[in-house]
């Protein structure tokens, strides 16, 4: 009986530490992070942060400047950007002219870049592109007459109609009118109904203007000297060498002269868009067709808008917790004080 009784105690206290052994391998351990991993966590809680106040900057206080361009400072950057271009042609030139054995051709190229003066610009001159949107509400079964009388305005503003669309009681065109009559000619259209929508821009191009013809002017000069340097040729190498230039400098020419013709264009002329709706009739909606360059447009967009939200809330977010870093130093290093 004694043996069967020591026989289960010592059942009893080996299923004690078996229950024991398993009871210390079903703890849960706290789990470990590496180095590596709490810096990844920290950095990316730091961006999110960042991204977060950037998206809340620019959208809710306009945070991201426009970009302003001083009118007066157009001028110098433009004969800068003459000197250095007419300093490049001229040693170009020296070295042609080397070449073919020809005399010095200073006198077609004109003053040193230093010596250029403002008088070699165009003079006082402004080009302003000026366009307009008005969207009016006109009374009912009156859509015909007045289409008819914006045309009318049009003319009589010595403009025209560019294109012009009409639905059922409901309509828009666009009209051409010079810039001396831009504002006579929107007062006349506001006449017409009750202005829903009316935005007015003015885009100051003056500064391409100059720019435009002092390449231009440059090009005559180049293609100038190409000239004589083509009489003073003796061989078919150089002939052909100075053929090819000549013929760079005057595609470069009409491209500058098709871009002062569309400057001009634009300038002469002010753009009015004119939207016409009847009393209850709901303006239509314009659906934007999907397309593969507008969706790598906006991906782009998109991607620029994430990655400046950040900086923008790297920039506010950085001396917070650099602040926020100097006070646990501080408080810290007097708790250790205080413990000591």
């Amino acid at each position: 009986m004694e043996a069967t009784i020591g026989y289960l105690q010592l059942i009893r206290e080996d299923l004690l530490d078996a229950g024991a052994r398993e009871g210390r391998r079903g703890r849960i351990r706290p789990p470990r992070f590496s180095g590596r991993t709490l810096a990844a966590a920290v950095a990316t809680v730091t961006l999110l942060a960042a991204g977060s106040l950037g998206w809340f900057v620019t959208r809710y206080t306009g945070a991201i400047p426009a970009s302003e361009v001083r009118a007066g400072s157009t001028g110098g950057a433009a004969r800068r950007a003459v000197g250095k271009e007419v300093e490049h042609y001229r040693s170009v030139f020296d070295e042609q002219s080397a070449d073919l054995g020809a005399g010095d051709f200073s006198i077609v190229l004109g003053p040193r870049p230093n010596d250029i003066e403002s008088n070699t610009l165009p003079g006082e001159v402004s080009r302003v592109i000026r366009t307009a949107d008005l969207g009016l509400v006109i009374p009912r079964g009156s859509f015909d007459q007045r289409f008819a009388d914006a045309v009318d305005i049009a003319s009589a503003n010595d403009g025209f109609v560019s294109t012009s669309t009409s639905r059922e009681r409901a309509g828009s065109l666009t009209m051409r009118v010079p810039s001396d009559t831009f504002a006579g000619a929107l007062g006349s259209l506001r006449d017409l109904g009750d202005v829903q929508v009316q935005s007015v821009h003015g885009k100051d191009v003056t500064a391409d203007y100059v720019d435009l013809h002092a390449r231009l002017r440059i090009a005559r000069s180049r293609r100038e000297v190409l000239l004589g340097l083509m009489a003073e040729a003796t061989t078919i190498e150089q002939t052909i060498r100075v053929q090819n230039a000549l013929d760079e400098t005057q595609l470069r020419m009409e491209e500058l002269q098709g871009n002062l013709r569309l400057l001009d264009d634009r300038t002469s002329l002010a753009t009015i868009s004119l939207d016409l709706r009847e009393q209850g009739i709901e303006p239509q909606a314009e659906v934007e067709k999907p397309s593969i360059p507008n969706a790598f447009e906006r991906a782009a967009a998109g991607f620029v808008g994430v990655i400046a939200g950040v900086v923008i809330g790297l920039g506010y977010l950085i001396p917070v917790l650099l602040l926020a870093l100097a006070a646990w130093f501080v408080v810290s290093r007097v708790r250790r004080r205080r413990a000591a």
